[in-house]
This record gives C-alpha cells, structure tokens and sequence, in this order.
C-alpha cells in the first residue's frame, strides 16, 4: 500500500504545484497590490494599472475579477484623494500632476475642453486618448461634486481594465493550447507586449503633445 509521500508525489506529477509568485500573484497578495497600484495611479504614479492586471489575466484569469475590482476601489479611492487636494489647493496639485513623466500642459487644456463639452462622460473616453485619469480628478472640481465624479470613476475605470484582461486571458489561453506555453513564459511575453507598447505610447505622446 502506497504511504502518504507517495501519494502526495504522484498528485504533484498530475497537478503540478503553482511557483511562488504565482500563488502570490492569484491570491490575496496579488489583490492588495492591484489595490495599491489603482491608487498609485490614481494619483501621482505613471505605469497603469492595466499591466499587472493583464500579467493576472494571462497566468490566472479564473481569479481576475477580484483583481479588476480591488484596482477599481483604488482608483476610486485616488480620484477622490485628487479631487480634495485640487478643491483646496488646486495649484500644489496641478503642480505635482503636472510633474509626472510624460503629461503635457496641453492635456490639461483638453479635459477641461472635453469636460464643457461632453461632463462626465469625458471620463470615460479618457483611455481612448491616453490621457491620465488623475488630470479629469484634479480638473473636475467646479464642474462636478465628488459623489458625482466618484459615482462615474468605477465604470469609467472598470471599461478599460476588463477588455484588457479579456483581451490578455484570450491571448494568453491561445498560447497555452497551441504552443504550450507556461505561466513563466506568458510572463516573459507579457513584459515584452508591454515594453513595446510604452515604447510605442510614450513616443506618440512626445510626438502628438510637443507642438
């Protein structure tokens, strides 16, 4: 009769036990950290937080939800954050906004523009041009109340997260199937999508926002 190791060693060769990171990664770890980065860049960090939810997607997407909404209550959280500081100190937060790589004067001339023209529902079309979703917090006071603007902050936000998600799972499950690819070479595949696409951004950012 086979003793517990044996069986236990045998489990291992069907249901290989996930790697570290990966555990940390699907679990509550990985769901504070998708917290923490949705509140970063909420405010004053430039990476989305699209590329740790996408890294979740490709080697874990039964469990992305959690992490879609736990970046969701940071975002939210961030917008409420920036639009307080830029009720009471609007100079000090246009300052510091205006401080992080890769945001223009000019963005800020373009949400107050999409803001008299369409309310809020300029939030929600934001990603469409890249421009950062802490310019319409620190822009919106005057314009709209913070249960208002928080109220539109989870749809407009979630939108983007869930189709990057459904796009990474999809692609990253076709992966798996066709050339049976394992969670530490999505990985790797996922850094360099998102290599290219910063690349690609920043360049396009520098281009469009520079004349």
């Amino acid at each position: 009769m086979p003793s517990n190791s044996d069986v236990s060693e045998a489990a291992s060769l069907i249901v290989p036990v996930s790697p570290n990171w990966l555990t940390f990664l699907s679990g509550r770890g990985g769901i504070a950290l998708s917290f923490v980065w949705g509140l970063a860049e909420g405010t004053l960090f430039f990476v989305v937080p699209d590329v740790f939810l996408s890294l979740v997607a490709a080697v874990s997407p039964r469990n992305v939800w959690r992490h879609i909404l736990s970046t969701v209550c940071g975002a939210v959280c961030a917008g409420a954050l920036m639009y307080v500081w830029a009720e009471h100190n609007p100079v000090n937060a246009h300052t510091a906004v205006a401080s992080v790589p890769f945001i223009p004067q000019a963005m800020f001339e373009q949400v107050k523009t999409g803001y008299q023209r369409r309310g809020l529902v300029a939030v929600f079309l934001g990603p469409l041009s890249g421009i950062p979703y802490k310019i319409y917090a620190i822009e919106a006071p005057g314009s709209f109340g913070l249960a208002q603007f928080s109220a539109a902050t989870a749809p407009a936000r979630a939108w983007r997260f869930i189709l990057v998600c459904l796009f990474f799972g999809a692609a990253a499950s076709l992966l798996r199937r066709k050339w049976r690819k394992t969670p530490k070479q999505l990985a790797m595949i996922h850094g360099v999508a998102w290599i290219l696409f910063y690349s690609l951004y920043w360049g396009r950012i520098t281009l469009k926002w520079s004349h």
